[in-house]
């Protein structure tokens, strides 16, 4: 019988991936019929040829002549090797199984006897219950014509009819059997081929899945022996799956904690151990082949046979690098300023009862708050607002121990913790920040910091009400915070707006002086001409928060622009609130482009609700406007604009101050 080999195994293997199941069967048993029926033909055939020259003639010449069909047989079978029709194949086997039967009954009974013939039919009929139907139907003729031939047409002994007819009657019985035998055969073996395919295309399609998944996927035996690795897997571990098979999952699959840098135990084993599902901890490194550290995340399951035995592993991870990355940009947020980077109110509120134990004490609590932070704001923009954050929250942090919690707890709000700091201590600190502090500014304008302070000794005390001390502390020295200091925030801006537009500084010192005229016109005491003249200073204060570009701009503004230029009686209005000396007349800045018949802005006020110096700040400066020389338009003549006043007086100025602003200011009628 001859061996299923590596080749033919191949050979069934092509056959089940190029045809259908129908097809498969039949081609099948076409190499079935190479392998198993044809040697035991040809062997039936070569015994018989042996006995027959045991018994008649040893002569070679004798031999070669008996052994003449049997010669033919072996070529037709050495050249259907040659052809790769299947059916054209079986055809020649069948030929070649009637032609040796016919010879050997013919040839070799009337010598041998029923026993030759026996011999033959046996080992005949073993091989007809490998081969096709059609072959099994051409053998059963062909053997039961020779049977009846041999017991009714040549009969050397003499043997009567009855023996030969038991012979009929077994070889009639043994084809029944042998018919039985290859259907229930060829049914069983169609069934397991077909069990076989779809386990086959299963098993295929299985492999394709995990090489075709996202994430990394490895296998291994009960030994904890790498058996398979697809793509994924082989990039992120750096080992090939020709490289990995065969080895310990341990010597491919090497973890650490990200944080303690301490190989973990793997995965496989703890799954071996629980026969459960297992999942990495979090932070866990992968260390590929050639050194990377990948944060990955991974589930390691069991893998049981239809008992329920584990036979082996499963591992699935995928590369957590984004991931681990966005969640702690999370968990970042979650804790920090995002303009500064300090701590937010929520880690310190966590902090603060964390550290509030008895080996902290002293507890030192720092509050802060930043100055002028709104009049930055309201001059200059929130970006420079936000850059006089940063710088303040840049110092603190550099000025502070690193055992310190730093945290920004509100917009101009910071709060220091410091464990085990006396009260000396604190205040060197708070020394410390605010010499750092002053010696930087924001558009030119000196920094400042409130900072109050109290500390925690004992147990008793609450950790709320020290923070609260701290803050109760902190607004005490925020009042004396000198008005002084805000007024010279107001002339540093002063300033920046002159250097910004020298011409600004012209018209303001002009408009100040026709407000003074103007307000010994009306006979006011010298304190409410000072303060008419203050205003007039100052009218334009909130053009410090427009751009230079528009400020300076030559042709006519657009409508944005326009809107631009409208915004800055309110702006001069915050900045001039925040200071104490300047309160009074920041209201008549905010109406000082108000008009009479309520046309003005901002707030389109009309006739009497407009304030009287702010009426009065509105003619002089229109009048400054039309008869000094602008980019967009030329000076107009002292005549030209006392006939533009006399003109918008009852629409766009108060009437009353406009005759005596022209007649007692400009001493015109």
């Amino acid at each position: 019988m001859t061996i299923i080999n590596r080749k033919t195994v191949k050979e069934i293997l092509t056959l089940m991936s190029t045809t259908t199941e129908k097809e498969l069967i039949i081609e099948y048993e076409n190499v079935l019929s190479y392998m198993i029926a044809v040697p035991f033909l040809l062997f039936g055939a070569f015994i018989n040829m042996m006995l027959y020259f045991a018994f008649q003639s040893p002569f070679i010449p004798t031999a070669l002549n008996s052994s003449f069909v049997l010669l033919i047989a072996l070529l037709f079978w050495a050249t259907s090797k040659f052809f790769k029709e299947e059916s054209f194949k079986a055809n020649i086997y069948t030929c070649l199984f009637v032609a040796v039967f016919v010879f050997i009954v013919v040839r070799f009974y009337p010598i041998i006897g029923p026993s030759l013939w026996s011999l033959s039919l046996v080992l005949i009929m073993i091989a007809m219950l490998h081969v096709k139907r059609t072959m099994l139907v051409v053998m059963s003729i062909t053997l039961m014509v020779t049977g009846f031939y041999v017991a009714f047409k040549a009969l050397p002994y003499e043997m009567n009819g009855f023996y030969y007819l038991t012979q009929i009657i077994s070889f009639t019985i043994m084809l029944i059997i042998a018919s039985s035998v290859h259907d229930i055969i060829g049914r069983r073996f169609a069934m397991i081929l077909n069990q076989f395919h779809r386990l086959y295309n299963s098993e295929g399609k299985l492999n394709l899945t995990l090489k075709s998944v996202g994430d990394g996927v490895i296998t291994v035996d009960q030994e904890g022996t790498i058996e398979f690795m697809n793509p994924i897997a082989e990039d992120l571990t750096g080992w090939t799956q020709a490289e990995a098979q065969g080895k310990m999952f341990n010597d491919v699959f090497r973890i650490i904690n990200e944080q303690t840098r301490e190989y973990l135990n793997s995965p496989i084993e703890q799954v071996f151990k629980d026969k459960e599902i297992v999942a990495l901890a979090d932070n866990t490194i992968l260390v590929s082949k050639d050194g990377r550290e990948i944060p990955i995340n991974d589930t390691s399951s069991p893998i049981r046979n239809p008992a329920g035995k584990v036979i082996g592993a499963v591992i699935v991870f995928r590369d957590y690098t984004k991931k681990s990355q966005e969640h702690k940009e999370i968990v970042y947020l979650s804790y920090h300023d995002q303009l500064t980077g300090l701590f937010n109110r929520r880690f310190f509120e966590e902090e603060l009862s964390r550290l509030d134990t008895r080996r902290n004490y002293p507890f030192s609590i720092i509050f802060a708050d930043v100055n002028g932070l709104k009049t930055i704001n309201d001059a200059f923009g929130h970006g420079h607002g936000d850059e006089l954050i940063k710088t303040i929250a840049s110092i603190i942090k550099t000025e502070s121990r690193a055992d310190d919690i730093v945290a920004r707890t509100g917009g101009d709000e910071f709060i220091i913790l410091l464990p085990k700091t006396h009260t000396v201590d604190a205040q060197k600190t708070i020394r410390r920040y605010k010499e750092k502090i002053e010696r930087h500014k924001i558009m030119n304008i000196g920094l400042s910091v409130s900072f109050g302070h109290a500390i925690k000794t004992d147990g008793t005390q609450s950790i709320f009400t020290v923070l609260k001390n701290a803050e109760d502390d902190m607004y005490q020295k925020k009042i004396l915070y000198s008005s002084s200091k805000r007024n010279g925030v107001i002339k540093s801006i002063i300033n920046m707006l002159h250097i910004k537009s020298p011409r600004e500084n012209a018209h303001s010192s002009r408009v100040s002086i026709l407000c003074e005229s103007l307000g010994h016109a009306y006979d006011f005491s010298d304190d409410d001409i000072q303060e008419l003249k203050i205003a007039g200073e100052l009218h334009d204060i909130g053009k410090i928060a427009i751009d230079e570009v528009v400020l300076n701009k030559s042709e006519a503004l657009t409508h944005t622009e326009y809107a631009q230029i409208q915004h800055h009686p309110e702006t001069g209005f915050r900045l001039l609130g925040t200071s104490k000396e300047y309160f009074n007349i920041a209201e008549y800045v905010l109406a000082h482009h108000e008009r009479w018949d309520g046309k003005g802005y901002p707030k389109g006020l009309k006739g009497d609700k407009i304030p009287f110096k702010a009426r009065m700040i509105a003619i002089a400066d229109s009048y400054d406007a039309m008869t000094s020389i602008r980019p967009y338009n030329k000076a107009m003549s002292t005549e030209e604009a006392v006939e533009e006043i006399k003109k918008c007086a009852g629409k766009q100025f108060d009437p009353e101050v406009a005759i005596v602003f022209v007649r007692e200011v400009l001493s015109l009628s």
